[in-house]
């Protein structure tokens, strides 16, 4: 992606801002795509796992040096990043967890 077509796809129709805060580091409002996704995982026979999976789609230049344990804060609640999905575009996925863990 160009930078240009990574900052359209930011755009505010289709964005939240999110308040986020590496570790150690001074807090910045960043635009994000947010996902909060129900998933219902079949793991044996019948027996099934159901989860929330939070994540967010931010463009790299906005959390340079993300670390697991940086937080965001979005809709005003604080989630935790647990994985860090960079795409070598220019974009990169969140996991996040509402516990520090």
């Amino acid at each position: 992606f160009t930078i240009a077509e990574i900052d359209a796809l930011f755009d505010p129709c289709l964005t939240v801002d999110a308040i986020y805060t590496p570790s150690g580091g001074d807090t910045k409002t960043i635009k994000v795509m947010f996902e909060s996704e129900y998933l219902a995982v079949q793991v044996v026979g019948d027996v099934g796992v159901e989860c929330a999976s939070p994540a967010a789609h931010c463009k790299t230049s906005d959390i340079t040096g993300v670390q697991h344990g940086d937080t965001l804060v979005i809709e005003g609640t604080t989630y935790y990043v647990t994985e860090i999905h960079p795409d070598g575009t220019g974009m990169t996925l969140l996991i996040l967890s509402k516990d520090r863990s």
